[in-house]
């Protein structure tokens, strides 16, 4: 709760900025497909996410955001036969995004590091936690009209675990962003 409720304080502080126009703004959505690293309990699986971007100064932008993850079935080798199920991650973050701009034809190449509240879910086991996280990756962005961009990117993500050790998982998405703001 106390985190849903910093997440909405931060989103109203920016509110009378964008109403001024002194801050550009855009919505997307993207989807793709996730990866476990060095995941045995884990198969490749599906991200779909929504995210919202704020240019703070020409060179770097804020993008908070939702994703949702489902992970494949796993296989495990040393099970003859084996029913168990993917897990399901939710993702919630904020991303610095590096040398992106907004909107405009052409091709925009950038980095990004990010950091997230991540809720592993496994519902056949009854597992359940949520940890930090944070991720890093690079993403180029094509822009097809002055208000709307093709965004591809690569990421990396590592959540903590109890007991010291992590997650790991890299996702490849394509999306779609719009720049009702510039």
């Amino acid at each position: 709760m106390k985190k849903t409720l910093i997440w909405v304080i931060l989103i109203l502080l920016t509110v009378p900025a964008i109403q001024a126009g002194s801050v550009n703004w855009g919505v997307g959505a993207s989807g793709g497909i996730e990866f476990p690293i060095v995941q045995q309990d884990q198969k490749q699986g599906t991200v779909f996410g929504f995210k919202a971007k704020l240019g703070l100064i020409p060179a770097l932008a804020i993008e908070p955001n939702l994703y949702f993850i489902k992970f494949g079935d796993p296989e495990l080798e040393d099970l003859v036969e084996s029913d168990l199920e993917g897990a399901k991650l939710n993702a919630y973050g904020i991303d610095a995004i590096l040398g992106s701009g907004f909107g405009g034809a052409g091709f925009k190449p950038y980095g990004l590091l990010g950091i997230g509240s991540y809720k592993f879910k496994h519902d056949q086991s009854g597992v359940e936690s949520t940890n930090f996280g944070w991720s890093v990756g690079f993403g180029i962005e094509i822009g097809v009209t002055p208000k709307v961009g093709l965004d591809f990117r690569g990421r990396t993500i590592v959540v903590s675990t109890e007991g010291g050790g992590s997650r790991k998982s890299a996702a490849v998405t394509g999306g779609i962003n719009f720049y009702p703001g510039i």
